[in-house]
């Protein structure tokens, strides 16, 4: 853990959409531009596809309140393009991840010049880790045959579950392409390919039991399991929701119950379990030595309880007043809580509604999560809208 630092963003240059007209770039190039950390996810993420083979029926794609762009292949031409911009002494390369979210993310194998691709990232980054997110049905082994001139390679496996009529199920694919997902563990560990998992674990649909079986399978290949919450939005029909609801506090019980009796790693960053890693004091004395009297920490639904004891625990050492606020996600509804989701719109609403508790607010802290490089959210709204309406100083955390 290390201590918060404030970042001061006012009048930093903006981006819009319009750039792919104005510099000639695809949307795809566009969102490597706009990936957040500055030129970090820049240097190592190449997405070559928003096409997916599965049809996942809980997909956020479905449930998005806005346009996600769902792009095709990406033509070679540009993939270069891609490549050019990658840091050859990046440890890892990601190609499946399309950050900062404005184009639906696919699967990456089933691009018909998959190899061509490999071997061009292989000739400019010699060392690099690949890392695919993928479902594991191309994994034939004549497939991992094929990919082993290419290692180092990473893999991150989506494996719902290990029971063959909910996997398919919840993929929407046949008896065959389980087959292969599920034969593909041990070979991936023949042909000396790193491996991981995620799961959104659907307690209403499979129950626990399913979800510890699967569990189990995993843990005989894997040390690391990803949770991806079973999130739904407003848009979401009843029969859907109905699957998708869940316990915060049942599943957190269950993960801690399943890290002891099967010895993995199961990374939820949604856990209420989970302690927030950060330490806001020097933010806190930083923002007194700026002359600021009463700050408002603005914070995600899923963090607002853990930040704000955090918050309360240091106010004793500062001069000047803290306050912590939650912000709902009306963008989307449903139970969709992560930082990352939240929208100008939403932290408009919530500083009206601090306005109205504690009129003299005088600095806002905001998350920088849900901001792409240029300080636009997903749809594009930017965060210096915020102060043109308040005309109250603001920082991102």
């Amino acid at each position: 853990m290390a201590d918060l630092k404030l970042k001061d963003v006012r009048n930093q240059p903006k981006l819009d959409l319009q750039i792919e007209k104005q510099m000639n770039v695809s949307k795809y190039m566009y969102e490597t531009m706009a990936a957040p950390g500055s030129a970090g996810y820049m240097a190592n993420q190449l997405p070559i596809s928003s096409i997916c083979d599965a049809q996942c029926f809980f997909c956020s794609n479905e449930m998005n309140p806005f346009e996600i762009l769902r792009e095709k292949f990406r033509d070679m031409d540009d993939i270069k393009r891609g490549i050019a911009v990658l840091d050859p002494n990046a440890p890892v390369i990601n190609i499946g991840d399309s950050l900062p979210g404005r184009i639906s993310e696919g699967e990456a194998l089933v691009h018909p010049k998959i190899f061509k691709v490999l071997e061009l990232i292989r000739k400019k980054c010699p060392n690099s880790t690949i890392q695919v997110t993928t479902n594991a049905t191309k994994f034939t082994e004549d497939f991992l045959r094929q990919l082993v001139p290419f290692l180092p390679m990473k893999f991150t496996i989506s494996y719902q579950s290990h029971d063959q009529a909910n996997w398919c199920k919840i993929f929407d694919s046949p008896e065959r392409k389980f087959k292969v997902a599920e034969g593909s563990w041990p070979l991936l560990q023949k042909y000396g390919f790193q491996v991981e998992a995620n799961m959104t674990p659907m307690p209403s649909m499979v129950g626990y039991g399913d979800i510890e079986n699967t569990i189990k399978f995993l843990s005989n290949y894997t040390r690391y399991i990803y949770i991806f919450a079973p999130g739904y939005s407003q848009l979401v029909p009843l029969e859907i929701k109905n699957m998708l609801v869940y316990d915060k506090k049942e599943m957190s019980d269950f993960f801690i119950d399943m890290r002891r009796k099967y010895h993995v790693e199961i990374d939820w960053p949604l856990d209420p379990a989970k302690p927030l890693e950060f330490i806001p004091y020097r933010a806190m004395l930083d923002t007194y030595y700026q002359n600021f009297n009463h700050v408002l920490w603005l914070f995600s639904e899923a963090a607002h309880a853990r930040g704000e004891r955090v918050i309360e625990e240091y106010l004793p050492l500062v001069p000047n007043e803290h306050y912590a606020m939650e912000v709902k996600n009306r963008t989307y509804g449903g139970n969709i809580e992560a930082a990352g989701l939240l929208q100008v719109a939403d932290f408009d609403k919530a500083i009206e509604n601090a306005l109205k508790q504690v009129p003299d607010i005088d600095l806002l802290l905001l998350p920088n999560a849900p901001f792409d490089r240029f300080g636009n959210d997903l749809t594009m709204g930017h965060h210096d809208t915020l102060f043109d309406k308040y005309e109250i100083p603001y920082r991102l955390l």
